[in-house]
């Protein structure tokens, strides 16, 4: 069973030695804080920034294979080809021509549309205001301000509430059936809705509209601004939308099945929403692996500002991808590989420190999921929301 983010929290805390339940707040602030002096100490070092080459090279290649396993193998280049292993990564996959071939022809469409679009969208939006908000929040209620700043996602770089309402607008994007769109597009569920049920449209427009304004008007960054007003209103209009899916959604898209309409969605969804997403991603993280590895060459401030910017244009995509992790995110253990959180200090200490030194050495270290990805990627280029210093 896969645990969620919040479980994982808590047994990385107990494996640092942060006792949740029976240390006080200042201790676990002061375990954190001997933390991050151990690894600051390592700053920017040779073995440092091969790591985050390392590590960059993997996210790669990792949003190489999911773009590789919804688009099939027809849309791969010779590079990305090689990267997934050839015909047999397909074949293992269960969909010799992409798992979007399978959601554009389903055998029953008005299933597939409730348990792809509208349930990964309940899910996510349920997961940002239960678990990315309300876990740091309800910690910091309970007095536990040091445990709360550290489940607050991305919080080196400052990009928490971008990563919220990136969630929402993957909502937004499904919903709307069209990447950025702000009103219905051609054969999109917005469009099927209110051709039966204009209200009903209204409102779930008007929920997706709320969660995502709410979560901008928070104040940043998030770490320091846990409580409040702003946040509770942010978390509410989070379980409004969720709600209004479940509730009314659900029960209308299974009321009014329409296989030609469904089937329609489906393939614009896939094709424009998911395939697009994971394309733009498989992209961006090209431009970030680039980026780290001229960094890497020829170490200056300007070329570590220029991989940071790339970390967060990479971030994009991904958020925007998080209410469709069914599928390939999930067999191929994808979603973990890239964005699992938090990382696992001691053993990102323990790598930094160990003889392995070259970036093909360390490649082969950071199988586990808690020392590679995203956020190491983040902590290896970020500090206090901003790119490292590099000292010339």
């Amino acid at each position: 069973m896969k645990m969620n983010k919040l479980s994982i929290y808590f047994l990385a805390l107990l494996a640092a030695g942060v006792m949740l339940s029976s240390c006080k707040d200042d201790e676990g602030e002061k375990n954190q804080e001997n933390f991050d002096t151990q690894i600051e100490a390592l700053a920017l070092t040779l073995k440092w920034n091969n790591y985050l080459q390392a590590a960059s090279e993997e996210l790669y290649e990792d949003c190489v294979k999911l773009y590789a396993a919804w688009a099939g193998p027809t849309a791969l280049s010779d590079e990305e080809m090689e990267i997934v292993g050839g015909s047999t990564f397909f074949a293992d996959l269960g969909h010799p021509n992409g798992y979007a071939a399978s959601v554009k022809n389903p055998e029953t469409p008005e299933h597939s549309v409730e348990e792809t679009l509208v349930q990964g969208s309940i899910d996510i939006a349920g997961e940002v205001g239960e678990q990315k908000i309300g876990g740091p929040n309800q910690l910091a209620k309970d007095g536990q301000t040091a445990q709360a700043v550290l489940e607050v996602e991305s919080w080196y770089s400052f990009n928490s509430l971008d990563d919220y309402a990136n969630n929402i607008v993957s909502i937004r994007n499904s919903y709307f059936g069209g990447r950025g769109a702000t009103t219905a597009q051609t054969a999109s569920l917005s469009e099927f809705v209110h051709g039966k049920n204009a209200a009903l449209d209204a409102e779930i427009i008007a929920a997706i509209n709320g969660a995502y304004n709410a979560i901008k008007a928070m104040d940043a960054p998030f770490r320091s601004h846990l409580t409040g007003a702003k946040v509770d209103t942010a978390m509410d209009a989070c379980g409004d939308l969720a709600t209004i899916f479940e509730g009314q959604l659900i029960p209308f898209v299974q009321e009014n099945a329409d296989e030609d309409a469904y089937t329609a969605i489906l393939q614009k969804y896939a094709d424009e929403i998911v395939v697009a997403t994971y394309e733009d991603m498989k992209n961006e993280a090209k431009a970030l692996r680039d980026a780290v590895r001229a960094f890497v060459a020829t170490p200056s401030q300007n070329s570590l500002n220029a991989a940071a910017d790339a970390w967060r244009a990479t971030r994009i995509p991904w958020e925007q991808s998080e209410s469709f992790l069914f599928g390939p995110a999930d067999l191929l253990g994808l979603d973990p590989s890239l964005d699992s959180w938090p990382l696992d200090q001691r053993d990102i200490h323990t790598i930094l420190t160990d003889n392995k030194q070259s970036v093909a050495e360390i490649r082969e270290e950071i199988g586990e999921e808690s020392v590679r990805g995203f956020h190491t990627i983040e902590l290896l280029l970020f500090k206090d929301g901003k790119p490292r210093v590099v000292k010339q």
